[in-house]
């Protein structure tokens, strides 16, 4: 028994220092990297860093730039060809707010369900635009711009045979866009 006690505890020992010798032997720097510690940089290290700086010293952004004239001159021609080939006349989109209402048909506390909702309803609900309104803590699935709340009680009975039964009519702000005819 003493004898197989010994026989481990030697295995054991020597175990220990062949991997105390490989782990060792595996920290210790190569000669290169010794001698790269050793030395002090030479001119050939600091020569490529060198060209960078000597374009940042000869960069100048200004002969890259157009001049703002040209570039003023150059949109105002384009406008003036679009205009030309539009004819005399054209149209923009004027957007104006009014105290009105809209039909709210769905309330979450959570974006994700509000916008899935939004998304569920444009597929039923077709030719009123479809809002998502945060009122905290809670987002408001809206729909319309009705001017009076005659308007929206008319639209609210066909949302409520189509499916929203919690759909109601509340104040909001809406929004009219129209086109209007612009002259240059």
């Amino acid at each position: 028994m003493d004898q197989l006690y010994r026989k481990m505890m030697t295995r054991g020992i020597f175990l220990l220092g062949v991997t105390g010798a490989l782990l060792f032997g595996s920290c210790t720097p190569t000669e290169e990297a010794r001698r790269d510690q050793d030395e002090p940089p030479s001119n050939a290290r600091s020569e490529r860093r060198s060209p960078l700086s000597v374009y940042e010293s000869t960069f100048n952004p200004a002969d890259y730039d157009e001049s703002v004239e040209e570039v003023l001159g150059s949109h105002e021609a384009r406008r003036r060809t679009a205009q030309a080939e539009s004819g005399s006349d054209s149209l923009a989109m004027e957007t104006e707010y009014f105290q009105g209402f809209r039909i709210q048909i769905f309330a979450t506390a959570n974006i994700d369900e509000a916008n899935a909702m939004k998304t569920t309803a444009s597929q039923i609900i077709t030719g009123d635009s479809l809002y998502v309104v945060f009122d905290p803590p809670v987002y408001k699935v809206r729909m319309g711009d009705f001017m009076s709340r005659l308007e929206a009680s008319r639209k609210l009975s066909t949302l409520l045979d189509r499916g929203f039964p919690d759909a109601w009519v509340v104040n909001d702000q809406i929004i009219r866009r129209k086109l209007v005819r612009v002259k240059p």
